[in-house]
């Protein structure tokens, strides 16, 4: 998110306003100060959401085949960095004013034929010069440009729907005096700002907002295109449905454990899970789990761990298999850091959206030594997973930046690095399935995002039986201490959520204590 721009938003040409608004480059007349107007615009480097799943990417692609196809560009202007607001300009003025792209054609240049993929010396092929998430190679980042202070309510890490003007001028390919010279196209700070304000547009295209809309995950459902969903959302939606979808759902995945049911709750409680307030330093919502499958698969089957992540990925918008070998901890950070070298904040692979999931595979743990970089990278993640924060390094200081990421632990025994809110030892007692039916899959991800993005209360009533539940637990078992007790009522809030009720009843806390006492005697066998 780099510091405002200010351009030459308006001149006077004649007795005529014009405006180059929208645009990277323009040419403008000689004239006066009291003949032109310095404007404000904010430049966003953006980068495809990390770890969106495919059937998301899919169901945009009718709105992403409407681009244009020969974007049209104007004449380089100089940049004056004197902050004059727009709102000085007066009503008469305001209505003189014409797009300059139609009122002055002599300025304009059609860029027909222009690569949007041509490769320039400008940046090296390596794609970490582009400072992409999670090392993804093929997607391409884009220099956003937002206007009139609308970039008010955006912060690092957030998902947004930006609708503007896409442009493509050849000359910003090569960055004036630096042919031949290596120039870092980076993601949070540049080198300095005159290179930050000249990005080679064939790595990094320009993208000049006219509106934006925040999505987070569940919101996503409502950004599609009409023909995409049809009448599903609202039918899923309905409070008839909720309790069928579940229990479909529920059932899809015993089949994917190997047929335990117990386990299927847990886990579809795990992906409704959110941080849904925070009472420093706690994140109240979130729900952690660690599901340990002991039993090796026999040779050419698929894994345990690939059947899990196929059904993630399917079913949510957002998701990312992080593979713990002791290689992976200890060869980069998966923190954020700053680079003093080259001025820039490196990205890692814990700087995600809100709403995405994270499942941690430790079975490829092998034993070894952690060096620095790996101890760093291990309480990271416990970081993460205790108090849903993330360190980003700044050299002489740290600071923490708040995320909401669900993380699934799959280990061969109780992960004893990252401790997690429920540890649930599996009890396949059949092979496990990966198999999606194909009718359900929309109907499956629309409950699941209805059902996270839920309000949910407790009646006073009800509160007050809870509190004595509470009490009578803690007199049977001093060891029962708050962390249970917090752990319960989140259980409690996210089973109700699951049937589509806003409101705690006694049924729901009741079965919550009957998933926990099953558990807690699964535990004691372990």
């Amino acid at each position: 998110m780099f510091n405002s721009e200010y351009y030459i938003g308006a001149y006077k040409d004649g007795d005529a306003w014009r405006t180059t608004k929208y645009s990277d480059v323009a040419a403008v007349p000689s004239c006066s100060e009291s003949s032109m107007k310095i404007w404000e615009r904010r430049p966003l480097y953006c980068v495809p959401v990390p770890g969106e799943n495919l059937w998301v990417k899919d169901a945009f692609t009718p709105l992403d085949a409407q681009l244009p196809h020969s974007p049209t560009c104007s004449d380089p202007i100089t940049n004056r960095k004197r902050s004059r607001p727009e709102e000085e300009m007066d009503a008469e003025d305001t209505e003189m004013i014409t797009d300059v792209t139609e009122t002055a054609p002599d300025n304009k240049r059609s860029c027909e034929g222009a690569d949007l993929n041509l490769e320039t010396k400008n940046c090296h092929d390596d794609p970490c010069n582009l400072n992409m998430p999670l090392g993804e190679k093929k997607l391409l980042p884009c220099l956003v440009k937002v206007y009139d202070g609308l970039d008010a309510d955006l912060k690092l890490n957030d998902v947004v729907e930006f609708i503007g003007v896409l442009t493509f001028d050849p000359e910003l390919t090569v960055h004036p005096g630096t042919v031949g010279e290596s120039v870092d196209c980076i993601h949070g700070s540049f080198l300095d700002e005159d290179i930050s304000a000249q990005l080679p547009a064939s790595r990094v295209p320009r993208l000049h907002s006219i509106l934006h809309r925040k999505l987070s995950s569940d919101q996503l459902f409502q950004a599609m295109p009409m023909n995409t969903l049809g009448q599903l959302y609202p039918d899923a939606l309905s409070r008839s449905s909720f309790e069928e979808l579940r229990s479909s759902l529920v059932a899809r995945f015993t089949e994917v454990l190997g047929g335990d049911g117990l386990a299927a709750e847990y886990l579809l409680l795990h992906l409704l899970s959110r941080v849904h307030a925070r009472v420093e330093p706690m994140a109240v919502g979130k729900l952690s789990l660690n599901i340990v499958e002991p039993r090796p698969m026999k040779d050419g089957s698929t894994s345990f761990i690939q059947m899990v992540s196929h059904t993630i990925s399917t079913l949510l918008p957002r998701s990312h298999l992080m593979s713990l070998s002791l290689e992976f901890l200890n060869e980069k950070l998966i923190a954020p850091k700053k680079n003093y070298s080259s001025n820039r904040l490196m990205t890692g692979d814990l700087q995600l959206a809100d709403g995405t999931h994270l499942m941690l595979d430790e079975t490829v743990l092998r034993s070894g030594q952690l060096n620095d970089i790996g101890l760093q990278n291990v309480h990271f993640l416990k970081n993460m997973m205790e108090w849903q924060k993330v360190e980003y390094d700044f050299e002489f200081y740290k600071m923490e930046m708040s995320t909401d990421v669900a993380v699934l632990v799959l280990s061969a025994a109780r992960s004893r690095l990252f401790p997690s809110d429920v540890v649930l030892p599996l009890r396949p007692t059949r092979g496990f399935s990966s198999d999606f039916p194909v009718e359900n899959l929309w109907r499956w991800r629309i409950y699941l995002a209805a059902a996270r993005a839920g309000d949910h209360t407790i009646d006073p009533t009800i509160q007050k039986v809870l509190e004595e539940e509470l009490v009578s637990a803690r007199q049977e078992d001093r060891s029962l201490g708050p962390e249970v007790f917090h752990r319960w009522l989140t259980l409690a809030r996210l089973l109700s959520l699951s049937y589509g009720e806003s409101t705690l009843s006694l049924e729901r806390w009741n079965m919550v204590r009957e998933m926990e006492r099953r558990l807690t005697e699964r535990l004691r066998v372990c």
